[in-house]
């Protein structure tokens, strides 16, 4: 989860009309709000705008780690093939877990 900042680095925070303002006093409506690609937005515990990975793309990211898992042998290096699929397979779920976290699913 990484907050989102204004220029001078202070989180947005949500605010009851909708708005999220940071400590300078800048706006931010949510309707503006454009995560990158492969991230979703969400407020966390402290009320401030944070964004996470897309739990879809976390998804089709492990479903691509299991697959090179399971093909590792057809690799040139079956053994550095396998430690990349495992470490991609580890980053998808503690992305999925993250985004579960926030009641964020695919």
């Amino acid at each position: 989860m990484d907050r989102i900042t204004c220029a001078h680095a202070h989180p947005y925070a949500a605010r009851p009309d909708g708005m999220f303002a940071c400590a300078c006093g800048e706006q931010l409506d949510a309707a503006d709000v454009e995560p990158d690609t492969g991230q979703v937005w969400t407020v966390d515990t402290s009320g401030a705008l944070a964004v996470v990975t897309d739990p879809t793309t976390a998804l089709e990211s492990l479903q691509d780690a299991v697959r090179d898992l399971r093909e590792a042998t057809e690799y040139s290096n079956p053994g550095v093939t396998r430690d990349q699929a495992a470490q991609a397979l580890r980053e998808a779920l503690v992305a999925l877990r993250e985004a579960a976290a926030y009641g964020i699913t695919p």
